[in-house]
């Protein structure tokens, strides 16, 4: 369930500064600092924790697990990072979990935010990410979410988000060591509709933003440059975009002319698996910024690789951003793939 929030008069972020990324191994010791100092606040709005929690281990153990139910396609556990002053940094949790197919297509959601960043918008922006995700690349009809009552500042997030409530239930979850009583609050996608949009660009003008599209926008794209080994597979194709690090667009008048997206651990390697534009928009720099759009939150990881075709118009593209060969870079470096 969403954690509480305390607002204070702090300056507002903007929505392309609060991006949701994979959570992964590499985040366990900035996680671990965040609750440690969230621990208070934590200790009243989320399940009672052992001490092994408050632990980098605990923390490894715990990120380990949310990555085992994401492969089972169970949830979908994510940071939330602010991107300010030059860096970009995790500030909270956000999960999307109990993802249920069938008859329901419905999942809950759960988010909490430092305290020290409380009031800045910071919640709502990732809330509002979480729902594109989840209509989007994860196809979901119905989101939910449970805010203990007494918390208003969760229920005002999903409220500004397009949330309805629709229940009360009493001793519904055990937190801080208690049943607590909670608002239901839910969000279906026929009834979804942003909020706050960002200004309306000028026309023609191009606009490159982290998201993940509606799936037929996906398949469309990917037909029109002829990549028919992902679109015939829809779901594997959909997994692979909820699954990633960042994935990121290009579109002209709201037309998806490009998407980039990057997978990794946000410690040691960020790996560009796909870039593709299509046809009609080629030669006009597209490409180019969204790797570097893609990659702009992983500046500070080591290892940027990728794996392309041996066509020199390829290799000129990736070279002009600063790529070289492994064997290039250093001769006593080789790579390696198995494809199956």
């Amino acid at each position: 369930m969403p954690a509480s929030l305390s607002p204070r008069s702090v300056r507002p972020v903007r929505p392309d500064q609060v991006t949701l990324t994979l959570l992964g191994p590499g985040d366990a010791p900035a996680l671990l600092e965040l609750e440690l100092r969230n621990r208070e606040q934590l200790l009243v709005g989320a399940p009672a924790r052992e001490e092994a929690w408050f632990t980098e281990a605990g923390q490894r153990t715990a990120i380990a697990q949310a990555v085992a139910d994401r492969e089972t396609g169970r949830s979908l556990p994510l940071a939330i990072r602010l991107e300010e002053d030059g860096a970009s940094r995790l500030v909270g949790r956000l999960n999307i979990a109990g993802i249920t197919r069938g008859a329901a297509e419905s999942a809950s959601l759960g988010y909490w935010v430092d305290h020290d960043e409380a009031g800045r918008g910071i919640a709502t922006q990732a809330v509002r990410a979480a729902i594109a995700v989840a209509f989007g690349g994860l196809g979901l009809h119905r989101l939910q979410a449970e805010v203990q009552v007494g918390n208003d500042a969760s229920a005002r997030v999903l409220e500004h988000c397009g949330f309805a409530e629709y229940g009360l239930a009493p001793s519904y979850l055990r937190l801080g060591g208690k049943w607590a009583d909670c608002r239901l609050f839910q969000l279906v996608h026929e009834r979804w509709r942003p909020q706050e949009p960002a200004p309306r660009p000028a026309p023609g003008e191009l606009v490159i933003g982290s998201e993940v599209p509606a799936m037929q926008e996906v398949l469309d794209l990917y037909d029109a440059v002829g990549w028919s080994t992902y679109t015939a597979e829809p779901h594997t194709l959909e997994r692979s975009l909820a699954g990633s690090a960042r994935v990121v667009t290009a579109r002209r008048e709201g037309e998806l002319l490009g998407l980039a997206r990057v997978i990794g651990d946000d410690a040691t390697i960020a790996y560009l698996q796909d870039v593709l534009v299509r046809p009609d928009a080629h030669r006009a720099g597209i490409g180019r910024r969204l790797v570097e759009a893609a990659f702009a939150p992983f500046a500070e990881v080591r290892q940027h690789v990728l794996l392309t075709d041996a066509e020199p118009g390829q290799r000129a593209f990736y070279e002009s951003l600063g790529f070289v060969e492994a064997h290039e870079h250093d001769a006593e470096l080789r790579s390696f793939v198995r494809l199956q």
